[in-house]
């Protein structure tokens, strides 16, 4: 068992886990499997490496997929003192450029087959490091760099709904303050053996390798979420633990594997899903399906992972709550003039902890959104008279309707779940009377779907206000890397 208090570095979770399950496999991809020794010693090469060509705080980004390599490197650039860019490689031209010229990163570390992308973007080849290159060498290394708490740890950009990407700089005691609550809340152990299909280069699914290797878990990688009917069929072959997913995917999965599913809760402690919206049909199917398997729901971003947690199977009269704060995170409600608001009143969220950043990379303005320790979000909601956070949404995806705030969950909730409905999208648009109306676009699932009586349902549920003054049929929606809708470029898209 692991000596909690003695996890300081993100390091330390490797480190631990090679020297206390040595043996115990870590980490399986396909048909490969690695033991934490096998896992410390790739990341020591690529440590060594570094430790070489690097000053101790230099950047260098990783662009890899989701291949055990990714986790090697990520470990072995930490422990040589270097802060880590995770860069996710599905990244479009433009952002690619934005990203390395705003932080310059000593190196790069991939695989030759993204040279012709680099090249494309005018990256030096000098820069960039094929992984199998490192994973070759056989060098010792001569010296050791001391990795501390306070010592930058990771960037990562916002996959933002709106607006240019922020560099989230992370230290390393705000990630390790981040795992250490997430593992006991959810009770994470050696014994779980988790699935992990969401991408690495972003908080989610890196945050669960976090946890995982911090106690000593196995976690079963995949390189993405596409073949489900695979995906679930290892989670009852393996008998596997613990499974996190966006909610599309967990959409995906209640739609079309049901019963297969079902046979998942034979295994799994718990689900964990994260804070795009996740309407009330969903979570029922779901708990119904699962009757012995939590289904946990948090809200976090990148600047502030994971800071409240729900079980929704274990809190129905909260079912449509992101949940309470966890230990040593606090938060407060304020209006657009800073006033804390009481319970029940819509406002801004704000979030302070030992796991909120302090600032973002390169940029004052965005920065200022931190005070005193609290994180200033973009984000609308409440708390309940009982502590628990309502999530509504971006500030800026709120449509104003002559003064009147609709939140556009409330209408693509009614909307998804009218026959013939796969998405829906609400948007505000500029009226020259009422400063904003409501448009929804609807992607169809079948012929089945009709207009006029999706109109007349939703009439029926909300108020006048509300209802949208156009309804469009479009063939796909756009989501942020996390799952999120991207309403505004959902707009921008279609407009006509």
């Amino acid at each position: 068992m692991h000596n909690f208090d003695s996890l300081i570095t993100v390091c330390d979770f490797l480190e631990n886990s090679a020297r206390n399950f040595s043996d115990k496999t870590g980490l399986i991809f396909e048909d490969k499997e690695f033991n934490y020794r096998e896992i410390k010693k790739q990341s020591d090469l690529i440590r060594d490496f570094l430790i070489k060509k690097t000053n101790k705080g230099d950047v260098v980004a990783i662009f890899l997929p989701n291949i055990p390599e990714i986790i090697f490197s990520y470990f072995g650039t930490l422990s040589s003192g270097c802060t880590v860019l995770l860069v996710p490689t599905n990244i479009s031209d433009k952002n690619l450029i934005f990203q390395i010229k705003k932080i310059k990163p000593r190196f790069i570390i991939s695989q030759n087959k993204y040279n012709g992308k680099f090249k494309r973007v005018g990256i030096s080849a000098e820069n960039i490091i094929d992984i199998d290159y490192i994973s070759n060498e056989k060098s010792v290394c001569i010296e050791k760099r001391i990795v501390n708490p306070e010592d930058p740890s990771t960037i990562m950009f916002t996959s933002g709904t709106t607006g240019e990407p922020k560099g989230v700089k992370l230290k390393h005691q705000n990630v390790v303050s981040a795992t250490k609550n997430i593992i006991h809340f959810l009770n994470w152990n050696s014994e779980d053996l988790d699935v992990n299909i969401l991408p690495l280069c972003h908080s989610f699914g890196l945050g669960n390798i976090h946890c995982a290797f911090a106690v000593g878990a196995t976690t079963i990688l995949f390189r993405d979420a596409i073949n489900l009917k695979k995906i679930i069929r290892v989670i009852v072959e393996k008998k596997v633990t613990t499974f996190a997913s966006v909610p599309a995917i967990l959409r995906l999965i209640v739609d079309n594997y049901m019963s297969e599913f079902k046979e998942c809760g034979r295994f799994l402690r718990f689900v964990q899903t994260n804070t795009s919206f996740l309407e009330e049909e969903l979570i029922k199917k779901i708990i119904n399906v699962l009757p012995n398997t939590d289904l946990y729901y948090y809200y976090g971003l990148t600047e502030a992972s994971r800071s409240t947690f729900i079980a929704l199977n274990k809190n129905l009269g909260k079912i449509k709550s992101v949940g309470r704060p966890l230990d040593g995170v606090d938060l407060k409600i304020i209006d657009t003039k800073g006033n804390t608001l009481g319970p029940m009143n819509i406002g801004r969220i704000c979030i302070k902890g030992n796991h909120v950043i302090e600032e973002y990379w390169d940029n004052k303005e965005a920065s200022l959104e931190i005070k005193n320790g609290w994180l200033c979000t973009g984000d609308a909601g409440f708390l309940d008279k009982d502590g628990f956070l309502y999530f509504f949404g971006r500030n800026d995806d709120i449509i104003n309707v002559s003064g009147e705030k609709v939140m556009p969950e409330e209408i693509e909730e009614i909307a998804r779940n009218f026959p013939g409905v796969k998405e829906a999208v609400a948007v505000g648009v500029a009226d020259n009377i009422l400063g904003e109306r409501v448009k929804l676009f609807v992607v169809p699932s079948n012929d089945v779907f009709n207009k006029n009586l999706l109109l007349e349902k939703i009439k029926k549920n909300l108020e006048n206000y509300k209802i949208p003054k156009e309804i469009s049929i479009i063939d796909k929606v756009f989501y942020t890397d996390n799952g999120k809708i991207q309403r505004n470029k959902v707009r921008d898209y279609y407009a006509k």
